[in-house]
């Protein structure tokens, strides 16, 4: 499954899926405008406990992904007639937001019948100001099959000149 995979859903559960994530979006921009207080709990009909959003997560890089997002969905809320199940972009669009906000809030967001052990694999999520030696986001000893799913999300301010920054090495198996 592909990380960033988004199940093909129609009718109202696609309409409730881009309203859910379109909404969470906004209670995220609004944290990281300041509007509301970034530690202030966020009640949200269907979850059992409140989505508290991660300070350190709101990097500049995945607010400005949220942010294009948010506005792409914009349009989608505005004409509805435009809400389809199939439309490739769009499923792209609500796969990257939901794994930004599954980051931001350190939450899963399983959509139609998905439900979390659905979504397979490893995910190293790494940060770093300044890297000196080598920093390595996963290492397999193999291939990644048709039902793995491997993710790395790395943010590094300065690779020194004896920096070494590898997302995945593969020599085995995922899935």
């Amino acid at each position: 499954m592909d990380p960033l995979a988004f199940p093909v859903l129609a009718g109202t559960l696609l309409t409730e899926a881009v309203k859910f994530l379109f909404d969470r979006a906004s209670a995220v921009l609004d944290r990281r405008a300041g509007r509301v207080p970034v530690e202030e709990p966020e009640q949200v009909s269907g979850q059992t406990q409140p989505l508290v959003v991660s300070a350190p997560a709101l990097t500049d890089e995945r607010v400005a992904r949220i942010t294009g997002a948010h506005g792409a969905l914009r349009v989608y809320l505005s004409r509805p007639e435009f809400l389809q199940g199939d439309d490739t972009e769009l499923r792209e669009v609500l796969g990257r937001l939901r794994r930004d906000l599954e980051e931001a809030y350190g939450h899963r967001f399983p959509f139609g019948d998905e439900k979390e052990i659905d979504r397979p694999g490893v995910e190293v999520s790494q940060r770093a100001e300044s890297l000196h030696g080598k920093q390595v986001g996963m290492r397999v000893g193999g291939d990644i099959t048709e039902r793995g799913r491997a993710r790395v999300d790395q943010e590094t301010g300065t690779v020194e000149e004896t920096g070494e920054q590898v997302g995945i090495e593969v020599e085995g198996t995922i899935g």
